[in-house]
């Protein structure tokens, strides 16, 4: 028997295997399953979709704390799995120190895009090592397919997972065994893809184990069943109960105003109004494949904001831009961006036109490499601005046409807004207080000053509030706009969803073209869609103790 630090695994022969064992877990939860295979395929967008629609994010529901694992609560037990004597798990700064629950709001295809990455590039086993601050065991590849705000062990996963029945299990859910007597040797947990034919039978998974990240059947793996207790991610999202809030100027009048992405089959809706309150919706179309995360920018300098998607998987970001608001196939293919980085748009030279950055999470400052073409290849300019536990947004803080970084805090009652004028050895040049921790930051300029200014989208309620000030205070401006159908004589849907475009050159290649995946407006980071409040999905409410998400919010 090979000890593993996190689970065991025989050499040669079995351990106990019974996938058809009763189910342990309690309740039941989402009811579907995805297709049944024969045999994993290996393609990366494949182990991504598993025919899930994704690329957004969204709230999640409270609900009461999960039930316990055997010896998460047992203070003399050793604790495996890259954490300390009293069961903190090891941080990338090397110190050990709790982590902080919740991340950002994720959707299925995102974690198996996430989960196919270390998969695809056999990232080794290691309670030690870090790669892009994410601990490379079983536990710390979890905590990374799911994004949590920090590292995570086998003790306290279940914290941020709800408790299901195992027939029950979808794509990007976890099987969770915590051994109360004998936690490195005996304690494992992998990430479940799809059932390999009905559910509650054999099943495809991910899992970090030696020597490398595996994509193999349970039956292969030679564990036990009895073992292992079901748990779903509190803020994972399911398609139909997506709200992404994106803000933009749509018809070129200078303000930027409200619009909503939602899933749509295979497509994103996108609703968008002209008015500065929410008061129309003047464009409703189909754009752009839901595996990827929608933004918006003007990408042509026009003066006008349209869609775009990034893609999550591959080797770069796949980003595919439209320049109209009539949906249909995209204008523009680029591919730029390690994928490991989060995606912004902005106007990094002043030229009107909106290009591509990314945005890295290592270290103590936020590295941004932010380029000034849509041709992708290498960034124009790197940039160190920003704590790595704030979330980036971007905008023109100052009137001068051009966009710079910014970050957002998640602590205390509100959030704090740090935002720099410069892109040459940026400092903190303004700090601003608006909106609760549970509120989306977006950006933009409301007003048609010129400069762009914060606000915040409620999930809960579909509520905007806008503030035309860099000062700390009361939002300005304040309404609902959920992104109701387009009335009769607005501009009606497209007569078809957009076709994915054909693959993408590597970004070094100049007219490159991209795939889709997370992005958002030039004023800030992606922002994550938002659970739906109606019956069929519920408001946000922060968890007891589960500190708030630490999401990107709405780039322009």
């Amino acid at each position: 028997m090979r000890d593993c630090g996190s689970c065991e695994e025989s050499g040669g022969g079995r351990a106990e295997r019974c996938p058809q064992d009763g189910d342990p877990g309690r309740g039941t939860a989402w009811v579907g399953a995805a297709p049944a295979r024969s045999a994993p395929r290996r393609g990366p967008l494949h182990r991504a979709a598993a025919g899930l629609l994704a690329a957004v994010a969204a709230f999640a529901l409270a609900a009461p704390a999960a039930a316990v694992p055997d010896g998460a609560d047992d203070p003399d037990v050793l604790r495996p799995q890259g954490v300390d004597a009293q069961g903190l798990p090891m941080q990338p700064d090397g110190m050990a120190g709790p982590a902080r629950g919740l991340g950002q709001p994720i959707t299925r295809m995102q974690i198996l895009a996430r989960a196919a990455i270390w998969a695809d590039d056999h990232v080794g086993y290691s309670q030690l090592t870090f790669r892009k601050g994410w601990r490379t065991d079983c536990s710390g590849y979890v905590s990374m397919a799911w994004d949590l705000g920090r590292n995570h062990w086998t003790g306290d996963l279940h914290q941020v997972g709800e408790r299901i029945g195992f027939a029950d299990l979808r794509p990007g859910d976890m099987l969770l065994h915590h051994n109360r007597s004998r936690p490195r040797d005996g304690s494992h947990v992998v990430l479940f893809e799809r059932w390999t034919d009905q559910p509650g039978g054999d099943f495809v998974m991910y899992e970090q184990t030696p020597p490398s990240v595996k994509h193999r059947t349970w039956s292969e793996s030679g564990y036990s069943r009895k073992k292992y207790t079901s748990y779903r991610y509190r803020n994972v999202i399911e398609n139909e109960a997506v709200w992404y809030p994106v803000t933009g100027d749509w018809d070129g009048d200078g303000r930027v105003t409200a619009g909503t992405a939602v899933p749509e089959g295979e497509s994103w809706r996108w609703r968008l109004s002209d008015d500065p309150r929410g008061a129309t919706t003047d464009a409703d179309f189909l754009f752009g494949d839901v595996r990827k995360l929608p933004i918006v920018g003007d990408w042509d300098g026009d003066g006008r904001w349209t869609p775009g998607t990034v893609d999550l998987t591959g080797e770069h970001h796949d980003w595919y831009l439209s320049n109209s608001l009539r949906g249909g196939e995209p204008d523009v293919r680029v591919g730029y961006g390690d994928t490991e980085k989060a995606p912004v748009v902005g106007d990094w030279d002043g030229n009107g036109t909106f290009t591509p950055g990314v945005v890295d999470a290592d270290g103590d400052v936020r590295d941004w490499y932010l380029s000034n073409t849509l041709a992708g290849g290498e960034h124009d300019l790197h940039v160190g601005f920003g704590d790595v536990d704030k979330v980036p947004v971007v905008g023109d803080w100052n009137g001068d046409r051009v966009s710079t970084p910014g970050v957002v805090d998640h602590d205390g009652e509100h959030r704090d807004w740090e935002l720099t004028n410069s892109l040459d050895d940026p400092e903190t040049e303004t700090e601003v207080s608006l909106g609760d921790v549970g509120q989306i930051p977006v950006t933009g300029d409301w007003d048609g000053d010129g400069i762009v200014t914060p606000g915040v989208a409620d999930p809960a309620i579909r509520e905007w509030r806008l503030s035309n000030a860099l000062a700390s205070g009361i939002a300005d401006t304040v309404f609902a706009y959920a992104g109701t159908p387009a009335a009769p004589g607005a501009a009606g849907p497209s007569p078809s969803p957009a076709v994915p475009p054909s693959p993408v050159p590597s970004p070094a290649t100049p007219p490159a073209a991209p795939s889709p995946g997370p992005a958002a407006p030039s004023a800030g980071p992606v922002v994550p869609p938002v659970a739906d409040p109606s019956p069929s999905a519920s408001a946000f409410v922060p968890p007891p103790g589960v500190p708030p998400l630490d999401q990107p919010t709405v780039l322009h």
